[in-house]
C-alpha cells in the first residue's frame, strides 16, 4: 500500500518497521504476546484500509 501511495522502497520498509515497533512495544508494556486476531479485530473496528487488502489476500489462498 505504501508503494501505491508513491513511497520509495525504503520508505515503505520504514513505515512497516514503525508499525511493528509500535506493536512490539505495546506487547512489552502490557506484558502480552502478539495476538493476530486481536490486531485484526482492532483494524476492523477502526475501518482500516488494511482490512480490505487482507480480505483480498485471504481469498487468493
Amino acid at each position: 500500500m505504501q508503494r501505491q501511495k508513491g513511497k520509495t522502497h525504503q520508505g515503505a520498509i520504514r513505515a512497516l518497521g514503525f508499525k511493528w515497533i509500535r506493536i512490539v512495544f505495546r506487547g512489552w508494556q502490557d506484558r502480552e504476546p502478539y495476538d493476530e486476531v486481536k490486531y485484526l479485530m482492532a483494524l476492523r473496528r477502526k475501518d482500516s484500509p488494511l482490512v480490505k487488502n487482507l480480505a483480498v489476500v485471504g481469498e487468493a489462498k
